[in-house]
């Protein structure tokens, strides 16, 4: 089960100009699960090949995560992405879990996720481990309280 913003689904802005769009994967997406996008721009389900189905919601994360739940039955519920996406369920202090792999770009380029996010630290147990390829992978756990 997934969560991802709309800009993961597809390259299209606004109003759906295409409805014909089922997402950048073609008709057997890897999910295999009901997957949740957020959008401002609600349209109805559409149902792929391998049992993925992209349901498209106007919700805040913790409403999102809620309708998730309720379609992931006992599956774990992942957030997908991007980093905007990513960066509302952080602020909102709704994840338990979280891998990011970290790839040498130019600077200044993309978007940025730790902005406003300084005390990440405080709340999850952080790990990293550098790959010969120049990624890093950094693991975030909830730490107990």
């Amino acid at each position: 089960m997934e969560i991802m913003g709309r800009n993961k689904f597809g390259y299209q802005r606004g109003p759906w100009e295409d409805d014909g769009w089922t997402g950048w994967w073609g008709d057997d997406p890897p999910f295999h699960t009901p997957v949740v996008v957020l959008t401002h721009h609600v349209r109805p389900a559409i149902e792929m090949q391998g049992g993925t189905t992209f349901h498209f919601l106007d919700a805040a994360p913790a409403q999102a995560l809620d309708f998730a739940r309720s379609l992931a039955g006992d599956l774990d519920v992942r957030i997908g992405g991007g980093v905007s996406t990513v960066r509302q369920f952080l602020a909102a202090d709704l994840i338990d879990h979280m891998h990011i792999a970290v790839v040498p770009i130019v600077l200044g380029r993309g978007e940025r996720l730790w902005d406003g996010l300084e005390d990440l630290d405080q709340r999850f147990d952080i790990e990293s481990v550098s790959a010969p390829s120049g990624v890093t992978h950094v693991t975030f756990t909830r730490t107990s309280t």
